[in-house]
């Protein structure tokens, strides 16, 4: 039997736990005077990633009664993002007593999972204070991308620049001129214009008749070209000087490409049974000690330059005729690595991805962070069509590029030895032939998105 003073005890912890309970009911009943919004954005929802991409900013503004608070995005929302049925959350400084939403001229009492067209407009929230003492007006702004960011407009800027012979071509951009090559095997041809619409014919001096004008490379404020035993030297396109090497211990087959702020050279010792890489430094030549491999590219190549993910300059060399004379399939990477012995590594893709096709006349730029390849044929003389492929892991394999994105004029057509450039952020596409038709039609294409600012 429980005694006295236990019952006693028993009484005042009682008192004590029905204290502390209603205390702590007391507490969460406890009422705020702020109506003050403290995050915006929008619940994920599948297949529209955009909407859970939203990044939402609130702007307080107390310096009037009025409806002056907003909450708006620091960008606009991905294209083709939906707005018809849109989850939106919000965090608050404080429970409110009633939340609101005004969407044109639907008034929606929210529950925490309301699913609203945010295409009626304009939209207002408003928040009531959980003590009912004051009430917060907000306007919510939201924008989507009216136009497609990963779009391509191409145009025709012209379907003859001049009229073609049956002809190698080149073309080069030295300053804001652009610089349209051409030989037929026994004369130089040269047209130049600063628009790539309207071309004016000019008088080539001091390059040789028989000029194999795809080997013509523009360097900083140069233009180079080798043949054999000789270095010729351009400062206007017009006029060429000629720098003999005959004396030396080799020869030189063709200009490779600009990188690394260096002309780059392909040359071999006199008897042509191995090759070298070489640069030109102050208008001379330097042979490399760099033995090229038999699979490497003497003609039909194509190059291309960029920085690669590891901020390393880096150059690719891809496709063409071999040492050996077969038609390659070929992808040579040289980087540029100034820690390690003779500061240039190169390496052939090829081995470790043999099944890139065999390849010739193709050319390859970069754009946008990703190389993009167009034209070109394999060893059978098969044309790669009118589309481009891209790599977005440094030329180490490749996609044809979404063709509801990119899609060249119709009048376009498969070809090789095309000459692409890219200037002002615009691609450029110079002429070209097929097996019976040399073109000097030009056409120009930018990505939408190209002067977006990034994050």
């Amino acid at each position: 039997m429980m005694n006295k003073r236990n019952i006693g005890c028993f009484l005042l912890v009682l008192i004590a736990f029905v204290l502390f309970s209603c205390n702590k009911e007391s507490t969460n009943n406890q009422t705020s005077d702020l109506a003050q919004l403290t995050s915006f954005y929008f619940a994920d929802i599948k297949n529209m990633p955009g909407l859970a991409e939203a990044k939402f900013k609130i702007d307080e503004r107390l310096d009037t009664g009025l409806v002056t608070n907003q909450i708006s995005q620091y960008d606009s929302m991905r294209y083709g993002t939906s707005l018809k049925k849109v989850v939106p959350k919000f965090t608050f400084a404080a429970s409110p007593g009633s939340a609101t939403m005004h969407l044109g001229d639907t008034t929606i009492e929210l529950s925490g999972t309301d699913t609203l067209d945010f295409t009626r407009t304009p939209i207002y929230l408003t928040i009531v204070s959980s003590d009912l003492s004051n009430t917060k007006v907000y306007e919510i702004k939201t924008t989507v991308h009216k136009v497609d960011p990963d779009l391509y407009q191409w145009r025709t800027i012209t379907p003859a620049a001049f009229t073609p012979e049956d002809e190698e071509q080149q073309v080069v951009m030295l300053g804001n001129t652009f610089y349209w090559f051409s030989n037929n095997g026994y004369a130089n041809r040269l047209h130049t214009s600063t628009n790539a619409e309207t071309w004016t014919t000019k008088t080539i001096s001091g390059l040789p008749s028989v000029c194999h004008v795809k080997g013509i490379l523009a360097h900083n404020d140069k233009l180079y070209y080798v043949d054999t035993t000789k270095l010729y030297i351009s400062t206007d396109a017009e006029n060429w000087t000629a720098t003999d090497f005959s004396a030396k211990p080799f020869r030189m087959f063709t200009m490779l490409m600009s990188f690394n702020d260096t002309a780059w050279v392909l040359a071999s010792d006199v008897a042509k049974t191995n090759y070298y890489l070489a640069q030109v430094v102050a208008d001379t030549i330097r042979l490399m000690d760099v033995k090229l491999d038999k699979d490497f590219p003497v003609s039909g190549f194509s190059t291309v330059t960029f920085e690669s993910s590891s901020a390393r300059k880096r150059a690719l060399i891809i496709g063409g005729y071999a040492i050996s004379g077969q038609c390659t399939n070929s992808r040579w990477s040289l980087e540029y690595a100034p820690t390690i012995k003779g500061l240039y590594r190169l390496t052939n893709y090829s081995i470790e991805q043999s099944d890139f096709a065999t390849l010739t006349g193709t050319s390859v730029i970069w754009y946008k962070n990703q190389l993009m390849m167009l034209g070109g044929v394999n060893k059978d003389m098969v044309f790669h069509g009118t589309d481009f492929y891209v790599s977005t892991n440094e030329g180490f394999t490749w996609t044809k590029i979404d063709t509801t994105k990119c899609k060249l004029p119709e009048t376009y057509t498969p070809r090789q030895k095309q000459t692409v450039l890219i200037n002002d952020n615009n691609v450029y596409i110079f002429g070209g032939e097929d097996m019976g038709t040399t073109y000097s039609d030009v056409y120009c294409g930018r990505l939408n998105s190209i002067d977006w600012p990034t994050e």
